[in-house]
């Protein structure tokens, strides 16, 4: 059965033409976590009866038994006509469950990278639609990449997964789960017994995943484990405190397994950029307990930087406390610390003075627009913790705990 060049369906085709460049789903070429311009990927969906962007299917044929409608794939590349087969398309009623169905025809219209599934639906009936991983291919042979990480990790990874309805029906959930919160967090913790909590979001959760298997606490420093009872773990959250009193001025590591899922099956997206791979990580965060008097764990962190001519100061007191530190002026290098202007970076020499939280910054030349300082976290005071850059009470990070600012 041919499929029906209807003059909606003509007029519905121009407007997928005139989106596809400007089409703002599509992928980034720079970004390689994107999946870039390797991978196909589906754009635009729709059904002939309501237009792109919909997923209600409705009759186009009231002289036919049965609901008559087509549903609508457009690509971002064109797509090797010889893979647009039935195998590469797997729809199912879901609500209420069904048998897969067959389509009476499915079209490929290359001018407008187009796929139209044609077919028979029921009423008040939830429909799952499964781009099977590994079917559809562009012309040089590239698969689809749903999860957008530029590789072909076959099922369930790259299937795509697509829901329609007919009346009132409820489509099957196929949002991945987020966390939504999680505490306590970061360094200066003074409960010893915390009620450790990860508050889950696109629920619901199954509940009989959330374990202690999946959800643990380690030593930072060594990876040892830290027992916890679990005090509860519900829909949307979970809930553990430690056994036994956390030590003084001890890092440690909480971390929830990726392979958690919802009660429908939707694994935990646990970076929450709506994509899941096959090595997605855990959900992961660091506490630190405070300082009693015999622990020195506590990291510094920039109190201040300043210039006066040609000469930076930079004064660094304790993460989160401002207590006096006394810092590791072997740590103090052109590694460490930079000054960049327009030029570029602008050579220093350090010195030391009476204040052993300060350094100074001699700049061995003039500089020429705009100055930026940059203090690595791997500078570090006299017990060797490193520099807290964003004021958490964590230190060392690279990245998330360098400290920078415009002079």
């Amino acid at each position: 059965m041919m499929i029906r060049i209807t003059t909606g369906l003509a007029i519905l085709l121009l407007l997928l033409v005139g989106c596809i460049e400007d089409n703002p789903f599509k992928a980034n070429p720079a970004a390689e976590w994107e999946g870039g311009n390797d991978h196909p990927h589906i754009v635009i969906i729709g059904t002939e009866s309501s237009g792109t962007g919909g997923h209600q299917l409705s009759d186009l044929d009231p002289g036919t038994e049965g609901i008559q409608d087509g549903i609508i794939l457009n690509f971002d590349k064109e797509i090797d006509e010889a893979t647009v087969t039935a195998s590469s398309f797997n729809l199912i009623p879901t609500d209420p469950e069904g048998a897969a169905i067959q389509f009476s025809s499915i079209e490929y219209f290359p001018g407008e990278r187009t796929v139209i599934l044609q077919g028979t639906f029921d009423d008040e009936t939830a429909y799952l639609l499964t781009v099977v991983a590994g079917g559809i291919r562009d012309l040089v042979g590239n698969e689809l990449d749903p999860n957008h990480n530029a590789l072909y990790d076959g099922a369930p990874w790259d299937d795509r997964l697509i829901t329609f309805f007919t009346g009132s029906a409820r489509m099957r959930d196929i949002t991945s789960p987020e966390v939504n919160g999680h505490f306590p967090a970061g360094g200066g913790q003074n409960n010893r017994k915390p009620e450790i909590t990860v508050v889950l979001l696109q629920g619901p959760m199954d509940v009989s995943m959330l374990t202690l298997d999946n959800f643990t606490l380690v030593r930072t420093s060594d990876s040892s484990s830290v027992s916890l009872e679990l005090i509860s773990a519900t829909e949307n959250s979970i809930v553990a405190t430690p056994v036994d009193s956390l030590s003084y001025g001890i890092r440690y590591t909480v971390r929830l397994s990726s392979q958690v899922a919802d009660s429908s099956g939707n694994y935990l997206d646990t970076d929450g950029n709506g994509y899941i791979w096959p090595d997605e990580e855990d959900f992961v965060w660091d506490i630190q307990m405070e300082d009693d008097s015999l622990t020195n764990s506590t990291p510094p962190a920039v109190q201040q930087a300043f210039r006066n001519i040609n000469t930076v100061t930079i004064d660094f007191a304790q993460s989160m406390t401002g207590d006096d530190v006394v810092m590791d002026g072997n740590t103090f290098n052109s590694a460490n610390i930079q000054i960049i202007d327009s030029v570029g970076s602008i050579p220093l020499q350090f010195e030391e003075g009476t204040d052993p939280a300060r350094v100074y910054c001699m700049l061995q030349r003039n500089s020429e627009g705009p100055t930026v300082l940059f203090v690595s976290c791997n500078v570090a005071d006299q017990y060797g913790n490193l520099l807290d850059g964003n004021n958490d009470g964590l230190g060392g990070t690279p990245g998330e705990d360098d400290w920078s600012g415009i002079l």
